[in-house]
């Protein structure tokens, strides 16, 4: 009788594992590309900034309505009357995936390197935060240089990564003592204090992520055990995946008649958020013939607008570099329409008006990056009919970035979108066009104009709000009206198709994050 009762005890505990491990959820999602590195100092793009939000933690955290911040891994901050002194205030017991706590000294390690490394967002704080200083264990100060602006919501990209960890996995490289800053090891692997972990990753093949049950602000039972994010670019493939129940999220780049097939399948709903992204045609400025202004305003008149906002539906026009719902936005700048008798009026006035069979232009867009092969197809089209040849070019993103290396090796042309990486306009304008943003996949402009340099820097210095604003109004007239180095289209607006019958999640309830890579925090989400 107790051998049997023993029986049945073991068999009951056997029956409540498999129960526990048949409760766990996996969420599997794509994306249009794995990062290339898990390293938050090095990288910049949307994909990136979809897995870093979850691995990682930030001193302040921008809102869901207005991206304003609020308190995260910093529980309060001041900043001194010169705006050249801020303090920050941390929270106790915030702890790094591997159970060691979250410190001051974590927080200068995390800013001193991705200034040492220089990539990624470095740009925002390099030159401008003079020094990083640890007054305890729970309390960090930045001394600028200069006074910034918007130096508190840049702080959305300061992702806060495990000193001790990432110093105990260096490998030689080019910093001096530091060796590689950990690169190498954080390539694929993660370092941080997010409500997820990175537990498996390839490149180019996909990266999977666990959640981590002692996250310090509490992940609920409801969100997703273990997200995969797979890189899928295939139309076919990813409606074969949703119809078979392979994958429960959809990125938000598809072709729209994948989306409207995807819509149509039992239980899968689609989430519409605007992003404070523009799609541009960047325009190289310094390679013939695209370096003479009046061939730029001839082919930015020569675009058919109305047909490309046709291709995107619901998504407002674009008059200029800056999306119209975000803070900086001039608010009675005109653009270019289409107007073919403009267009040759102004290609008449340029030098290669002549010689336009010598000069064919390249166009470049990324590979499974939506409709934006029919919007090149659209600009070729447009181009025809004054005359300009455009060759398209399409590129998988690792290679679309490394075209944008050197002056030559950049087309003439390349569309996609570009996001502000924080709530001001000051984002998208200094990432666009300032000359120490050149050299990648931002800025196919090469426009290294230095009155334009000159006032980028003097409205990021200000720290008056409304002043601010009106310089970065000033900007963008003299972009649009006296440089055109690019053809603005239309402001973004992502439609992601996913699994109502799976999980819920804010943008799906129509309450969106104001950025948009942070609508993909997974801790947000819930399972059904």
């Amino acid at each position: 009788m107790k051998r049997l009762s023993k029986t049945l005890v073991l068999s009951l505990v056997l029956l409540m594992m498999v129960g526990a491990v048949a409760m766990a959820t996996t969420l599997r999602t794509t994306i249009t590309a794995t990062p290339e590195s898990l390293d938050p100092a090095v990288t910049s793009g949307e994909n990136d900034w979809k897995v870093a939000v979850n691995l990682y933690d930030f001193l302040v955290y921008p809102s869901f309505e207005d991206a304003s911040p609020e308190a995260s891994v910093a529980a309060s901050w001041d900043v001194s009357d010169d705006s050249l002194t801020w303090t920050f205030y941390l929270n106790e017991g915030v702890t790094f995936h591997d159970g060691s706590e979250l410190t001051a000294s974590d927080v200068k390690f995390s800013m001193d390197r991705m200034i040492g490394i220089g990539e990624g967002y470095a740009y925002f704080f390099a030159d401008r935060v003079a020094e990083t200083r640890v007054v305890d264990d729970y309390t960090v100060v930045f001394e600028l240089s200069e006074p910034f602006g918007p130096f508190l919501v840049t702080l959305y990209r300061l992702a806060i990564v495990n000193e001790d960890l990432v110093m105990a996995n260096l490998e030689d490289g080019m910093y001096g003592d530091y060796g590689d800053y950990g690169k190498g090891y954080l390539l694929t692997s993660d370092a941080g204090s997010g409500p997820y972990t990175a537990s498996d990753f390839r490149i180019r093949n996909y990266v999977q992520m666990s959640k981590y049950d002692n996250y310090w602000q509490g992940v609920s039972e409801t969100a997703p055990d273990v997200v995969i994010a797979n890189e899928v670019l295939d139309a076919a493939t990813t409606k074969m995946m949703m119809g078979s129940d392979e994958i429960d999220l959809a990125h938000g780049r598809q072709e729209m008649t994948t989306l409207n097939s995807l819509a149509q399948m039992d239980d899968v709903g689609v989430a519409f958020f605007p992003e404070m992204s523009v799609n541009f045609f960047m325009i190289n400025t310094k390679k013939a013939p695209t370096d003479d202004i009046h061939f730029r305003r001839a082919m930015a008149y020569a675009t058919d607008y109305s047909a490309m906002m046709a291709i995107y539906p619901d998504s407002p026009r674009a008059l200029g570099p800056v999306p119209s719902h975000v803070f900086g936005y001039a608010d009675d700048l005109v653009g270019y329409e289409y107007n073919l008798e403009l267009a040759r009026q102004e290609l008449a006035l340029s030098p290669y008006a002549d010689q336009l069979s010598q000069y064919p232009i390249d166009v470049s867009y990324i590979q499974g990056n939506g409709d934006t092969a029919k919007l090149c197809l659209q600009f070729a089209a447009n181009m025809a009919q004054i005359g300009i040849t455009a060759n398209l070019v399409e590129k998988p993103w690792v290679l679309f970035c490394n075209q944008e290396e050197t002056i030559e090796t950049s087309p003439h042309v390349t569309n996609l979108f570009a996001n502000c990486s924080y709530p001001e306009a000051g984002a998208i304008l200094e990432l666009k066009y300032a000359s120490w943003t050149v050299g990648g996949w931002n800025q196919n402009e090469w426009l290294q104009d230095s009155e334009f340099d000159a006032m980028i820097t003097e409205a990021l210095v200000t720290v008056d709000a409304d002043a601010r604003a009106a310089l970065y109004s000033s900007m963008q007239y003299h972009l649009v009206d006296e440089l055109c180095p690019s053809i603005y289209t239309f402001v973004s607006v992502l439609k992601a198709a996913y699994r109502s019958d799976v999980f819920s999640w804010p943008a799906g309830e129509g309450s969106p994050h104001a950025i948009a890579e942070f609508n993909f925090n997974y801790r947000f989400f819930e399972m059904i």
